[in-house]
Parts: C-alpha cells; structure tokens; sequence
C-alpha cells in the first residue's frame, strides 16, 4: 500500500484535513504555482493542483490500477468517462508513444473538464475532446442533478457519503446536460471503434450500461471501478452481459470500491 493509499484509508488524516482547513488552502497554492511533473521516456506532462490530483497521480502512474486494461498496439480509440483531471489521457500518450490518440472524456464538474483540457493541450493530444456531461443519467432526460463535494473526488448523481469515510464537506447541486455517447462519438470521431472505454461515474455504472447499447457496440474492452455503496457488481455485470461483455479480470479490489476489466465476448 502506497502513502496516499494509507492516508486516504485512514480517517484521522480527513479529519486533521477538514480541520485545519487545508483543503482549500492547499488548493489555493498549487493553483497558483502547480506541481508539475514530466513522465521519463515520453515527455508527458501532468500537473496535481489539489490534495486530491496527488491520490490520483499516485493510481493511475505508481501503482498502475489500469496498466493491465491498456494494449500499447490497439489502444488508439478510447473514451474516459469520469474524467476527473485528464491524467489517464497522460498515461494512455505515455504508455503507447502516441500523440494521435483520439478519444471523449467526459466528466459532470466543469472544474474537472478545464483541468482535462490542459492535460490535452499541454500533450498536444489534438485528436481527443472534452466535453462537460452527465453520464449515465436516464435516456429520457436531457439535464440532471449532479452534487459535487469540495474535493474532486466522490461528487457523483447521488449525495451519499462512502462509508467507512469522514465526509469530505456538503454537497452542492448543479444541473449538467446529458451526454448521449453515441452521437457524440459519432460527431467527433465518426465510425471509428472505441478500443477501450474507461468508466469511473460514481454510482451510475450500471445505468449506463443499460442505457448506452448503441455506443457499447463500438466497443472492444471497458475498465471499470464501480462503487459498492452505490452499485452491486452483480447488477452491473448483468447489464454487461446483455451488452455482450465477459469479465476478464478483477484488476483491484478493496473495500467499498474495486476496478475490473471486460472485453467483448467471441
């Protein structure tokens, strides 16, 4: 277990942090000078401007939860819903020397979505586009609620608190327009497959698999963390199977989250 994996489990450092109050200050100074860093061997960038950039930075380069889910020959096309701050887009140039890597990635706080675009443009990853929505929300609607937390990670459609967690500040409400990946994809990048989508939506996994079956057929292989407070596997891998995927491995596990990957069945 990694530093910020031990401190991220460990409730007494959430309580010092909302204590102290430094989650706003600590954001304060890495906005105004990031903490930036350049990935050895492909000279991809990324920055942290946050506590929570840290944790992440941490996932998705040392510990490398999603390494497995990449394929360096055939990962050209992909799709990152949840986006978050864009660094999976830094690891995807990193991990396959690609600059011409096209793709969406997709995430409900605008916040997140500026952050994102920097990543592109300081990678020159011109090909990939980043859109402010909401996905997984019902097929019907055109807008939803969507609640964010003073840290960027765990807003999501639904104000429920991890459990196990200290909370990390209120919920604020905003409305976000529904994404509808489908033709989306096809405006920006028209026929192409999507070789890997990559989800990490708080709570609404299995929605979506359930309502995307036009995008999911242009799909190869889905990494997924789904949120045990908020979705049980067994549902969301019911609603894969309907969409034709089979699991191919449990990539991480823990408490009330785990990551999995699942390819299109033969």
């Amino acid at each position: 277990m990694t530093l910020p994996q031990r401190l991220d489990s460990f409730s007494g450092f959430h309580w010092l942090v909302r204590s102290l109050g430094l989650r706003p200050l600590v954001g304060l100074a890495l906005g105004l000078c990031p903490l930036e860093r350049t990935l050895p061997g492909s000279g991809v960038r990324y920055r942290c401007r946050s506590l929570e950039s840290f944790y992440l930075s941490d996932e998705i380069f040392r510990r490398g939860v999603y390494g497995r889910a990449l394929d360096p020959d055939g990962t050209r096309t992909f799709c990152d819903l949840g986006s978050n701050a864009g660094l999976f887009a830094a690891l995807l140039a990193h991990r396959t020397g690609r600059r011409d890597l096209r793709g969406l990635m997709v995430d409900a706080n605008p916040a997140m979505v500026e952050e994102t675009r920097w990543h592109l443009e300081a990678n020159e990853l011109h090909g990939v586009v980043a859109l402010h929505g909401l996905a997984g929300a019902s097929a019907e609607d055109t807008t939803g609620a969507f609640y964010l937390l003073p840290s960027s990670l765990g807003s999501s459609r639904f104000p429920v608190h991890e459990p196990g967690k200290l909370p990390k500040g209120a919920w604020r409400r905003i409305v976000v327009p529904r994404i509808r990946l489908e033709r989306a994809w096809r405006e920006h990048l028209g026929e192409e497959r999507c070789r890997l989508l990559k989800v990490d939506i708080e709570g609404s996994e299995e929605e979506l698999f359930r309502s995307e079956g036009d995008f999911l057929r242009r799909v190869d292989r889905i990494v997924v963390e789904w949120h045990k407070w908020l979705v049980a596997r067994e549902g969301m891998e019911a609603a894969l199977r309907a969409q034709g995927f089979s699991l191919d491995a449990v990539l991480e596990e823990r408490e009330t989250t785990g990551v999995a990957l699942y390819r299109r069945s033969a």
